[in-house]
Protein backbone atom coordinates (compact mmCIF):
# COMPACT_ATOMS: atom_id res chain seq x y z
CA UNK A 1 0.00 0.00 0.00
CA UNK A 2 2.81 2.40 0.83
CA UNK A 3 4.49 1.71 -2.53
CA UNK A 4 1.24 2.39 -4.36
CA UNK A 5 0.89 5.67 -2.46
CA UNK A 6 4.41 6.76 -3.40
CA UNK A 7 3.86 5.90 -7.05
CA UNK A 8 0.52 7.67 -7.09
CA UNK A 9 1.85 11.05 -5.87
CA UNK A 10 3.67 12.10 -9.08
CA UNK A 11 0.64 11.06 -11.13
CA UNK A 12 -1.71 13.10 -8.96
CA UNK A 13 0.65 16.08 -9.11
CA UNK A 14 0.80 15.83 -12.91
CA UNK A 15 -2.99 15.69 -13.12
CA UNK A 16 -3.24 18.72 -10.85
CA UNK A 17 -0.84 20.67 -13.03
CA UNK A 18 -2.76 19.67 -16.16
CA UNK A 19 -6.02 20.91 -14.63
CA UNK A 20 -4.33 24.17 -13.63
CA UNK A 21 -3.02 24.64 -17.17
CA UNK A 22 -6.45 23.99 -18.64
CA UNK A 23 -8.11 26.39 -16.22
CA UNK A 24 -5.60 29.18 -16.92
CA UNK A 25 -5.80 28.55 -20.67
CA UNK A 26 -9.59 28.81 -20.57
CA UNK A 27 -9.46 31.93 -18.40
CA UNK A 28 -6.81 33.46 -20.68
CA UNK A 29 -8.93 32.90 -23.79
CA UNK A 30 -12.02 34.31 -22.04
CA UNK A 31 -10.19 37.38 -20.67
CA UNK A 32 -8.46 38.03 -23.99
CA UNK A 33 -11.74 37.89 -25.94
CA UNK A 34 -13.49 40.02 -23.35
CA UNK A 35 -10.92 42.82 -23.64
CA UNK A 36 -10.51 42.52 -27.42
CA UNK A 37 -14.23 42.85 -28.11
CA UNK A 38 -14.83 45.90 -25.92
CA UNK A 39 -16.09 49.01 -27.73
CA UNK A 40 -13.38 51.47 -28.70
CA UNK A 41 -12.80 54.29 -26.21
CA UNK A 42 -11.43 57.78 -26.61
CA UNK A 43 -7.92 56.56 -25.93
CA UNK A 44 -7.94 53.05 -27.36
CA UNK A 45 -8.72 51.95 -30.92
CA UNK A 46 -10.20 48.52 -31.74
CA UNK A 47 -6.71 47.34 -32.77
CA UNK A 48 -5.27 48.56 -29.46
CA UNK A 49 -7.93 46.66 -27.52
CA UNK A 50 -7.17 43.53 -29.53
CA UNK A 51 -3.47 43.90 -28.72
CA UNK A 52 -4.25 44.33 -25.03
CA UNK A 53 -6.56 41.32 -25.16
CA UNK A 54 -3.78 39.20 -26.63
CA UNK A 55 -1.35 40.41 -23.97
CA UNK A 56 -3.82 39.66 -21.18
CA UNK A 57 -4.35 36.18 -22.58
CA UNK A 58 -0.59 35.64 -22.91
CA UNK A 59 -0.03 36.66 -19.28
CA UNK A 60 -2.61 34.08 -18.16
CA UNK A 61 -0.89 31.46 -20.31
CA UNK A 62 2.48 32.40 -18.78
CA UNK A 63 1.08 32.21 -15.26
CA UNK A 64 -0.45 28.82 -15.95
CA UNK A 65 2.59 27.61 -17.90
CA UNK A 66 0.23 26.42 -20.60
CA UNK A 67 3.13 26.29 -23.07
CA UNK A 68 6.80 27.28 -22.92
CA UNK A 69 7.31 31.03 -22.55
CA UNK A 70 8.74 31.50 -26.04
CA UNK A 71 5.88 29.52 -27.66
CA UNK A 72 3.29 31.78 -25.99
CA UNK A 73 5.23 34.86 -27.08
CA UNK A 74 5.39 33.61 -30.68
CA UNK A 75 1.65 32.86 -30.71
CA UNK A 76 0.96 36.43 -29.58
CA UNK A 77 3.27 37.91 -32.23
CA UNK A 78 1.80 35.77 -35.01
CA UNK A 79 -1.72 36.82 -34.00
CA UNK A 80 -0.66 40.49 -34.09
CA UNK A 81 0.04 39.97 -37.77
CA UNK A 82 -2.73 37.48 -38.62
CA UNK A 83 -5.42 39.74 -37.13
CA UNK A 84 -3.84 42.74 -38.90
CA UNK A 85 -3.35 44.56 -35.62
CA UNK A 86 0.10 45.71 -36.75
CA UNK A 87 2.18 44.93 -39.87
CA UNK A 88 4.76 42.14 -39.81
CA UNK A 89 7.57 44.72 -39.87
CA UNK A 90 6.26 46.15 -36.58
CA UNK A 91 5.40 42.82 -34.92
CA UNK A 92 8.92 41.45 -35.45
CA UNK A 93 10.92 44.68 -35.54
CA UNK A 94 13.10 43.80 -32.54
CA UNK A 95 14.77 40.93 -34.39
CA UNK A 96 16.40 43.59 -36.56
CA UNK A 97 17.55 45.69 -33.59
CA UNK A 98 21.10 46.12 -32.32
CA UNK A 99 20.10 44.93 -28.86
CA UNK A 100 18.84 41.55 -30.10
CA UNK A 101 22.09 41.00 -32.00
CA UNK A 102 24.05 42.09 -28.93
CA UNK A 103 22.19 39.38 -26.99
CA UNK A 104 23.14 36.84 -29.65
CA UNK A 105 26.82 37.84 -29.63
CA UNK A 106 27.13 38.08 -25.85
CA UNK A 107 25.39 34.74 -25.29
CA UNK A 108 27.75 33.22 -27.85
CA UNK A 109 30.75 34.49 -25.88
CA UNK A 110 29.30 33.00 -22.72
CA UNK A 111 28.76 29.71 -24.51
CA UNK A 112 32.44 29.72 -25.48
CA UNK A 113 33.50 30.26 -21.86
CA UNK A 114 31.35 27.33 -20.76
CA UNK A 115 32.20 25.00 -23.66
CA UNK A 116 35.96 25.54 -23.44
CA UNK A 117 36.03 24.81 -19.70
CA UNK A 118 37.44 28.27 -18.89
CA UNK A 119 34.71 29.13 -16.38
CA UNK A 120 35.18 25.82 -14.57
CA UNK A 121 38.95 26.40 -14.37
CA UNK A 122 38.51 29.95 -13.06
CA UNK A 123 36.14 28.75 -10.34
CA UNK A 124 38.57 26.04 -9.24
CA UNK A 125 41.48 28.49 -9.22
CA UNK A 126 39.67 30.92 -6.93
CA UNK A 127 38.63 28.06 -4.63
CA UNK A 128 42.31 27.12 -4.39
CA UNK A 129 43.65 30.67 -3.99
CA UNK A 130 41.33 31.72 -1.15
CA UNK A 131 41.75 30.03 2.25
CA UNK A 132 40.14 26.56 2.57
CA UNK A 133 37.84 27.85 5.28
CA UNK A 134 34.10 28.38 5.21
CA UNK A 135 34.52 32.13 4.75
CA UNK A 136 37.25 31.69 2.15
CA UNK A 137 35.36 29.14 0.03
CA UNK A 138 32.02 30.95 0.22
CA UNK A 139 33.78 34.19 -0.70
CA UNK A 140 35.43 32.42 -3.64
CA UNK A 141 31.98 31.57 -5.00
CA UNK A 142 30.88 35.20 -4.69
CA UNK A 143 34.03 36.59 -6.33
CA UNK A 144 34.01 34.05 -9.18
CA UNK A 145 30.43 34.99 -10.00
CA UNK A 146 31.24 38.69 -10.06
CA UNK A 147 34.31 38.21 -12.26
CA UNK A 148 32.43 36.02 -14.76
CA UNK A 149 29.37 38.28 -14.93
CA UNK A 150 30.47 40.75 -17.64
CA UNK A 151 31.45 38.04 -20.12
CA UNK A 152 28.61 35.51 -19.68
CA UNK A 153 25.02 36.84 -19.92
CA UNK A 154 23.41 33.42 -19.50
CA UNK A 155 22.82 33.09 -15.77
CA UNK A 156 21.61 29.51 -16.09
CA UNK A 157 24.78 28.51 -17.98
CA UNK A 158 26.91 29.91 -15.16
CA UNK A 159 24.84 28.27 -12.44
CA UNK A 160 24.91 24.90 -14.18
CA UNK A 161 28.70 24.93 -13.77
CA UNK A 162 29.11 26.66 -10.40
CA UNK A 163 26.41 24.71 -8.54
CA UNK A 164 28.26 21.43 -9.18
CA UNK A 165 30.94 22.50 -6.69
CA UNK A 166 28.55 22.91 -3.73
CA UNK A 167 28.16 19.22 -2.74
CA UNK A 168 31.92 18.65 -3.02
CA UNK A 169 32.76 21.75 -0.96
CA UNK A 170 30.24 20.73 1.69
CA UNK A 171 31.61 17.18 1.84
CA UNK A 172 35.18 18.49 2.09
CA UNK A 173 34.19 20.59 5.11
CA UNK A 174 32.23 17.76 6.70
CA UNK A 175 28.96 19.73 6.56
CA UNK A 176 25.63 17.89 6.81
CA UNK A 177 23.47 17.96 3.69
CA UNK A 178 20.79 20.68 3.53
CA UNK A 179 22.10 22.30 6.70
CA UNK A 180 22.34 26.03 7.39
CA UNK A 181 25.99 25.96 6.40
CA UNK A 182 25.39 24.30 3.03
CA UNK A 183 22.54 26.74 2.42
CA UNK A 184 25.08 29.52 3.06
CA UNK A 185 27.37 28.11 0.36
CA UNK A 186 24.41 27.93 -2.03
CA UNK A 187 23.36 31.52 -1.31
CA UNK A 188 26.96 32.73 -1.69
CA UNK A 189 27.04 31.15 -5.13
CA UNK A 190 23.65 32.68 -5.97
CA UNK A 191 24.78 36.14 -4.88
CA UNK A 192 27.90 35.87 -7.02
CA UNK A 193 26.37 34.39 -10.15
CA UNK A 194 22.85 35.90 -10.13
CA UNK A 195 22.70 39.08 -8.06
CA UNK A 196 25.96 40.40 -9.53
CA UNK A 197 24.60 40.07 -13.08
CA UNK A 198 22.81 43.42 -12.75
CA UNK A 199 26.11 45.26 -12.32
CA UNK A 200 27.32 44.75 -15.91
CA UNK A 201 25.42 45.62 -19.07
CA UNK A 202 26.32 42.24 -20.58
CA UNK A 203 25.80 40.37 -17.29
CA UNK A 204 22.38 39.00 -18.19
CA UNK A 205 19.83 39.00 -20.99
CA UNK A 206 17.51 40.96 -18.68
CA UNK A 207 19.98 43.86 -18.70
CA UNK A 208 19.87 43.90 -22.49
CA UNK A 209 16.07 43.86 -22.42
CA UNK A 210 16.18 46.88 -20.12
CA UNK A 211 18.65 48.59 -22.46
CA UNK A 212 16.26 48.17 -25.39
CA UNK A 213 13.33 49.49 -23.31
CA UNK A 214 15.08 52.78 -22.50
CA UNK A 215 14.07 55.97 -24.28
CA UNK A 216 16.46 56.87 -27.11
CA UNK A 217 18.31 59.57 -25.16
CA UNK A 218 18.79 57.34 -22.11
CA UNK A 219 19.94 54.41 -24.24
CA UNK A 220 22.58 56.51 -25.97
CA UNK A 221 23.99 57.65 -22.62
CA UNK A 222 23.93 54.18 -21.06
CA UNK A 223 27.18 52.82 -22.51
CA UNK A 224 28.88 49.76 -21.04
CA UNK A 225 30.90 51.94 -18.67
CA UNK A 226 27.92 54.20 -18.01
CA UNK A 227 25.93 51.17 -16.90
CA UNK A 228 28.76 49.96 -14.66
CA UNK A 229 29.12 53.38 -13.05
CA UNK A 230 25.41 53.51 -12.21
CA UNK A 231 24.95 49.86 -11.19
CA UNK A 232 28.14 49.15 -9.24
CA UNK A 233 27.07 50.73 -5.93
CA UNK A 234 23.62 49.10 -5.59
CA UNK A 235 24.96 45.80 -6.89
CA UNK A 236 27.82 45.60 -4.40
CA UNK A 237 25.59 46.77 -1.55
CA UNK A 238 23.03 44.07 -2.35
CA UNK A 239 25.70 41.37 -2.58
CA UNK A 240 27.34 42.63 0.62
CA UNK A 241 24.03 42.64 2.49
CA UNK A 242 23.19 39.11 1.34
CA UNK A 243 26.66 37.83 2.22
CA UNK A 244 26.44 39.46 5.65
CA UNK A 245 23.30 37.38 6.23
CA UNK A 246 25.29 34.25 5.32
CA UNK A 247 28.08 35.11 7.76
CA UNK A 248 25.80 36.10 10.63
CA UNK A 249 23.14 33.39 10.43
CA UNK A 250 24.40 30.50 8.32
CA UNK A 251 28.10 30.27 9.08
CA UNK A 252 28.84 27.02 10.98
CA UNK A 253 29.86 27.22 14.61
CA UNK A 254 33.14 25.78 15.79
CA UNK A 255 36.27 24.75 13.96
CA UNK A 256 36.17 22.95 10.63
CA UNK A 257 38.85 20.73 9.18
CA UNK A 258 38.26 21.33 5.48
CA UNK A 259 39.72 18.96 2.91
CA UNK A 260 40.39 20.88 -0.31
CA UNK A 261 42.12 18.02 -2.07
CA UNK A 262 39.26 17.59 -4.55
CA UNK A 263 39.97 21.07 -5.90
CA UNK A 264 43.64 20.29 -6.44
CA UNK A 265 42.73 16.97 -8.03
CA UNK A 266 40.35 18.57 -10.51
CA UNK A 267 42.91 21.22 -11.43
CA UNK A 268 45.49 18.52 -12.07
CA UNK A 269 42.99 16.72 -14.28
CA UNK A 270 42.44 19.90 -16.29
CA UNK A 271 46.19 20.35 -16.81
CA UNK A 272 47.51 23.50 -18.45
CA UNK A 273 45.36 25.88 -20.47
CA UNK A 274 44.31 24.16 -23.69
CA UNK A 275 44.18 26.05 -27.02
CA UNK A 276 40.41 26.58 -26.82
CA UNK A 277 40.69 28.10 -23.35
CA UNK A 278 43.50 30.40 -24.49
CA UNK A 279 41.47 31.61 -27.48
CA UNK A 280 38.38 32.12 -25.35
CA UNK A 281 40.32 33.99 -22.67
CA UNK A 282 41.88 36.29 -25.28
CA UNK A 283 38.50 36.97 -26.90
CA UNK A 284 36.76 37.67 -23.58
CA UNK A 285 39.49 39.96 -22.26
CA UNK A 286 39.62 41.85 -25.57
CA UNK A 287 35.82 42.16 -25.70
CA UNK A 288 35.58 43.55 -22.18
CA UNK A 289 38.44 45.96 -22.87
CA UNK A 290 36.68 47.21 -26.00
CA UNK A 291 33.37 47.54 -24.16
CA UNK A 292 35.02 49.56 -21.41
CA UNK A 293 36.72 51.91 -23.90
CA UNK A 294 33.75 52.25 -26.28
CA UNK A 295 33.59 56.02 -25.88
CA UNK A 296 37.23 56.30 -27.05
CA UNK A 297 37.23 54.15 -30.20
CA UNK A 298 33.52 54.30 -31.14
CA UNK A 299 33.15 50.58 -31.92
CA UNK A 300 29.71 49.56 -30.67
CA UNK A 301 29.22 46.81 -28.11
CA UNK A 302 27.17 44.76 -30.58
CA UNK A 303 30.00 44.82 -33.14
CA UNK A 304 32.49 43.67 -30.51
CA UNK A 305 30.23 40.85 -29.28
CA UNK A 306 29.49 39.55 -32.79
CA UNK A 307 33.16 39.76 -33.79
CA UNK A 308 34.09 37.75 -30.71
CA UNK A 309 31.47 35.11 -31.55
CA UNK A 310 32.78 34.89 -35.13
CA UNK A 311 36.30 34.25 -33.82
CA UNK A 312 35.07 31.51 -31.47
CA UNK A 313 33.11 29.90 -34.32
CA UNK A 314 36.04 30.09 -36.73
CA UNK A 315 38.42 28.63 -34.14
CA UNK A 316 36.03 25.78 -33.37
CA UNK A 317 35.61 26.78 -29.72
CA UNK A 318 31.86 27.05 -30.35
CA UNK A 319 30.80 24.22 -32.64
CA UNK A 320 27.83 24.05 -34.98
CA UNK A 321 26.20 21.54 -32.64
CA UNK A 322 26.60 23.70 -29.54
CA UNK A 323 25.48 26.81 -31.44
CA UNK A 324 22.29 25.03 -32.45
CA UNK A 325 21.61 23.20 -29.20
CA UNK A 326 23.12 25.23 -26.36
CA UNK A 327 22.98 28.92 -27.31
CA UNK A 328 19.50 29.50 -25.91
CA UNK A 329 17.49 30.22 -29.02
CA UNK A 330 14.23 29.82 -27.10
CA UNK A 331 15.31 32.66 -24.82
CA UNK A 332 16.33 34.82 -27.78
CA UNK A 333 12.96 34.26 -29.49
CA UNK A 334 11.06 34.99 -26.28
CA UNK A 335 13.01 38.19 -25.61
CA UNK A 336 12.67 39.33 -29.21
CA UNK A 337 8.88 39.19 -28.99
CA UNK A 338 8.71 40.64 -25.47
CA UNK A 339 10.85 43.58 -26.51
CA UNK A 340 8.46 44.23 -29.37
CA UNK A 341 5.65 45.01 -26.94
CA UNK A 342 7.06 48.52 -26.70
CA UNK A 343 7.04 48.92 -30.50
CA UNK A 344 3.47 47.59 -30.77
CA UNK A 345 2.24 49.76 -27.89
CA UNK A 346 3.78 52.83 -29.48
CA UNK A 347 2.33 52.04 -32.92
CA UNK A 348 -1.16 51.67 -31.41
CA UNK A 349 -0.71 54.62 -28.98
CA UNK A 350 -1.36 52.34 -26.01
CA UNK A 351 1.65 53.88 -24.25
CA UNK A 352 0.02 57.30 -24.48
CA UNK A 353 -3.24 55.93 -23.06
CA UNK A 354 -1.41 54.26 -20.18
CA UNK A 355 0.43 57.47 -19.44
CA UNK A 356 -2.80 59.45 -19.28
CA UNK A 357 -4.46 56.80 -17.11
CA UNK A 358 -1.71 55.64 -14.78
CA UNK A 359 0.19 58.89 -14.19
CA UNK A 360 -2.61 60.67 -12.25
CA UNK A 361 -3.09 57.58 -10.05
CA UNK A 362 0.57 57.34 -9.08
CA UNK A 363 1.35 61.06 -8.99
CA UNK A 364 1.04 61.29 -5.16
CA UNK A 365 3.71 58.60 -4.78
CA UNK A 366 6.16 60.31 -7.10
CA UNK A 367 6.41 63.29 -4.78
CA UNK A 368 8.61 61.10 -2.59
CA UNK A 369 11.06 59.05 -4.66
CA UNK A 370 11.96 56.83 -1.68
CA UNK A 371 8.32 55.90 -1.11
CA UNK A 372 7.73 55.40 -4.85
CA UNK A 373 10.69 53.05 -5.24
CA UNK A 374 9.80 51.14 -2.06
CA UNK A 375 6.24 50.54 -3.29
CA UNK A 376 7.56 49.57 -6.72
CA UNK A 377 9.93 46.94 -5.30
CA UNK A 378 7.30 45.46 -2.96
CA UNK A 379 4.83 45.33 -5.84
CA UNK A 380 7.46 43.68 -8.09
CA UNK A 381 8.06 41.01 -5.46
CA UNK A 382 4.32 40.37 -5.08
CA UNK A 383 3.72 40.20 -8.85
CA UNK A 384 6.46 37.59 -9.25
CA UNK A 385 4.11 35.14 -7.54
CA UNK A 386 1.93 35.50 -10.65
CA UNK A 387 4.28 36.37 -13.52
CA UNK A 388 7.05 33.77 -13.57
CA UNK A 389 9.27 35.52 -16.12
CA UNK A 390 11.33 38.41 -14.76
CA UNK A 391 11.82 39.68 -18.32
CA UNK A 392 8.08 39.72 -19.00
CA UNK A 393 7.26 41.38 -15.68
CA UNK A 394 9.90 44.07 -16.13
CA UNK A 395 8.75 44.80 -19.69
CA UNK A 396 5.10 45.14 -18.71
CA UNK A 397 5.89 47.36 -15.69
CA UNK A 398 8.17 49.59 -17.74
CA UNK A 399 5.50 50.05 -20.42
CA UNK A 400 3.05 51.12 -17.73
CA UNK A 401 5.40 53.20 -15.59
CA UNK A 402 7.65 54.89 -18.16
CA UNK A 403 5.27 57.89 -18.53
CA UNK A 404 5.05 58.17 -14.75
CA UNK A 405 8.83 58.06 -14.43
CA UNK A 406 9.26 60.68 -17.12
CA UNK A 407 6.85 63.04 -15.38
CA UNK A 408 8.53 62.47 -12.00
CA UNK A 409 12.06 62.92 -13.36
CA UNK A 410 13.04 59.31 -12.63
CA UNK A 411 15.07 57.43 -15.20
CA UNK A 412 13.39 54.39 -16.74
CA UNK A 413 16.69 52.60 -16.10
CA UNK A 414 16.26 53.10 -12.32
CA UNK A 415 12.80 51.50 -12.38
CA UNK A 416 14.00 48.63 -14.55
CA UNK A 417 17.07 48.00 -12.41
CA UNK A 418 15.04 47.80 -9.20
CA UNK A 419 12.43 45.55 -10.80
CA UNK A 420 14.87 43.07 -12.30
CA UNK A 421 17.10 42.84 -9.22
CA UNK A 422 14.05 41.95 -7.12
CA UNK A 423 12.74 39.60 -9.80
CA UNK A 424 15.91 37.53 -10.11
CA UNK A 425 16.13 36.98 -6.35
CA UNK A 426 12.60 35.71 -5.80
CA UNK A 427 12.69 31.98 -5.14
CA UNK A 428 10.29 31.71 -2.22
CA UNK A 429 8.47 29.02 -4.21
CA UNK A 430 10.40 26.77 -6.64
CA UNK A 431 8.27 27.66 -9.69
CA UNK A 432 9.19 31.32 -9.40
CA UNK A 433 12.80 31.00 -10.53
CA UNK A 434 14.31 28.88 -13.28
CA UNK A 435 17.71 30.02 -11.99
CA UNK A 436 17.05 28.58 -8.53
CA UNK A 437 15.54 25.40 -9.93
CA UNK A 438 18.57 24.74 -12.14
CA UNK A 439 21.07 25.50 -9.37
CA UNK A 440 19.21 23.32 -6.88
CA UNK A 441 19.01 20.47 -9.38
CA UNK A 442 22.69 20.68 -10.35
CA UNK A 443 23.68 20.66 -6.67
CA UNK A 444 21.67 17.43 -6.42
CA UNK A 445 19.19 18.96 -3.96
CA UNK A 446 21.80 18.56 -1.21
CA UNK A 447 22.51 22.22 -0.52
CA UNK A 448 19.38 24.06 0.52
CA UNK A 449 16.05 23.03 2.00
CA UNK A 450 12.73 24.67 1.01
CA UNK A 451 12.54 26.47 4.36
CA UNK A 452 16.09 27.83 4.03
CA UNK A 453 15.32 28.88 0.44
CA UNK A 454 12.42 31.02 1.67
CA UNK A 455 14.61 32.67 4.30
CA UNK A 456 17.47 33.14 1.86
CA UNK A 457 15.25 34.73 -0.78
CA UNK A 458 13.71 37.11 1.76
CA UNK A 459 17.20 38.05 2.99
CA UNK A 460 18.34 38.79 -0.57
CA UNK A 461 15.21 40.85 -1.31
CA UNK A 462 15.66 42.86 1.90
CA UNK A 463 19.30 43.53 1.01
CA UNK A 464 18.31 44.67 -2.49
CA UNK A 465 15.57 47.01 -1.22
CA UNK A 466 18.00 48.65 1.21
CA UNK A 467 20.71 48.84 -1.48
CA UNK A 468 18.37 50.57 -3.95
CA UNK A 469 17.09 53.06 -1.37
CA UNK A 470 20.65 53.91 -0.27
CA UNK A 471 21.66 54.38 -3.92
CA UNK A 472 18.93 56.91 -4.75
CA UNK A 473 20.95 60.01 -3.71
CA UNK A 474 23.91 58.66 -5.74
CA UNK A 475 21.68 58.21 -8.78
CA UNK A 476 20.46 61.73 -8.24
CA UNK A 477 24.02 63.03 -8.56
CA UNK A 478 24.38 61.03 -11.79
CA UNK A 479 21.31 62.76 -13.19
CA UNK A 480 19.19 59.58 -13.20
CA UNK A 481 16.75 61.12 -10.70
CA UNK A 482 15.61 64.70 -11.13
Amino acid sequence: MQTESVLRRPLLAARGQSRQRLLMAGFGVFLGLFIATRPATAGLSPAALQALGLLAGAICFWIGRVFDDYVIALIMAVLWVALKIVPFEVAFATFNSKTWWLMLGAMGLGLGAAESGLLRRCTLLLLRILPPTYVGQSLALVVTGILSAPAIPSIIAKLSIAAKFIPELAAGMGLPKRSKATAGLFLSMYLGFVTSAAIFQTGSSTNLVLLEMLPTAERAAMTWMGWLKAALLPGLLAIGGGYLYVLLFLRPKGQLNPDNSHVEQKLRELGTLNPQEKITLAVLVSSIALWVTETWHGISAVTVALAGLVILLAAGVVSKRSLQADLGWATLIFLGVILNLGTVFSALEIDRFLGQTVTPLLAPLTNNVFLFMLVLMIASAALRFLVVSTNALMTILLLMLAPVAHQAGISVWVIGMATQMIGHNIFVLPYQSANFTVANSVSEGEAISPAMAVQGSLACITAIILAILVSLPFWGRLGLIG
